[in-house]
């Protein structure tokens, strides 16, 4: 069967739609090591059609990102960026937006695979 050259994945959507967004919460969060990883994801998700490993652990590490999964690592940068977020700052809305946005694009992806 001829593959689609067409079709674009929803997570590759939703990564190059919220490039900007992406990169400054990666640089808010993770400093600038992160943001230019995102810079780097962005890039892959542009060149490359399958979703692969080291995408997907990309895309993982992404998502750790946004949900805070290291802020309590005291050994982490993710820790000390964190504790400099004002919680009422509109930053954090739209960095929960982010997180939501990239596991429905991920979750919608899956769907479309099986």
């Amino acid at each position: 069967m001829p593959r689609d050259c067409q079709f674009v994945p929803p997570y590759a959507t939703f990564i190059v739609f919220n490039a900007a967004a992406l990169c400054s919460a990666a640089a808010l969060l993770g400093g600038d090591a992160a943001e230019e990883r995102v810079k780097r994801l962005v890039d892959d998700v542009c060149l490359a059609s399958p979703l692969t490993r080291r995408l997907n652990r990309e895309l993982d590490m992404l998502e750790d990102l946004l949900a805070l999964r290291h802020v309590g690592d005291f050994d982490r940068i993710e820790a000390e960026r964190f504790a400099m977020i004002d919680p009422s700052s509109p930053v954090v809305e739209e960095i929960c937006l982010l997180l939501d946005g990239l596991r429905d694009a991920r979750n919608e992806t899956t769907q479309f695979a099986a």
